[in-house]
């Protein structure tokens, strides 16, 4: 049987995780298509509806603006993944779908090698609320910089609306999770989530930056922190990071159950 495959979420543009999975299939020979299928929020729901009746539905990769959304529909077996809310891969196992969250997967084996006792976490969106929510359980310091969005009633997360509110002495790494610098949209590109002034801050205080952005590589922030000599890295290593965890967990399905 040749399974069925997607990568779902609204607008698509020419997402890396389809190249990803199909290179995977056809190194493995596990006959699946992987295709990018857009689906708005409102119907979400009757996605979910249709794989579970799809006989070849076997997984599906998940972007914005449906994580959030997708942990309502489906189960999780991973800690982690449960705690984030919201999934960015379902997997179909006995015809029940389940959720993870490789995104923050790949992200704590990133950021986990830089030791960090504080972060501060740029954009309250879905990689950006899951990271805190995750973080929280850990014995870390949690800032976030968010204009519409803050965790209330959480005393181990500390939130911020205004970059001039922060005491950038109390932070060791900081974590963009906006879309700005991004190609998602046109206005993105040309904006960066710190400002020339607050990156000086940063340089001063030696504070390490990442980015989940990856399209395009060189951003307005990361050209600003090389510039200025500032530990910066995109979004490559992420995206690739949590692409092998979602993979590596579809393959491992498919051999415990013989196909």
């Amino acid at each position: 049987m040749t399974y069925n495959c997607y990568i779902i979420g609204y607008p698509l543009n020419n997402p890396r995780s389809v190249k990803l999975w199909k290179n995977f299939f056809k190194k493995k020979k596990i006959p699946s298509s992987m295709e990018p299928y857009e689906v708005k929020k409102k119907y979400l729901k009757k996605f979910f509806f249709n794989i579970k009746k799809n006989k070849k539905f076997l997984a599906s990769a998940i972007t914005t603006p449906l994580k959030i959304d997708a942990f309502k529909y489906a189960f999780t077996d991973d800690v982690c993944s449960k705690r984030s809310e919201s999934f960015n891969l379902i997997i179909k196992k006995n015809n029940k779908i389940y959720g993870y969250n490789t995104d923050i997967l790949a992200l704590l084996k990133i950021i986990n090698k830089f030791k960090f006792k504080s972060v501060l976490i740029i954009g309250l969106g879905g990689v950006g609320l899951a990271l805190a929510k995750v973080l929280r359980h850990k014995k870390n310091v949690i800032y976030t910089l968010s204009r519409n969005t803050t965790i209330k009633n959480d005393k181990k997360v500390v939130s911020f609306r205004n970059v001039n509110e922060i005491d950038f002495n109390k932070i060791n790494l900081i974590i963009n999770c906006t879309p700005l610098g991004s190609d998602l949209k046109k206005q993105y590109i040309k904006k960066s989530p710190l400002s020339i002034k607050t990156l000086q801050i940063v340089k001063s205080k030696k504070i390490k930056i990442i980015d989940i952005i990856y399209k395009p590589k060189k951003t307005l922030l990361s050209k600003m922190c090389k510039k200025l000599n500032i530990n910066y890295s995109n979004g490559i290593e992420m995206n690739t990071f949590q692409a092998k965890i979602a993979l590596d967990k579809i393959n491992s399905y498919l051999k415990k159950n013989g196909t």
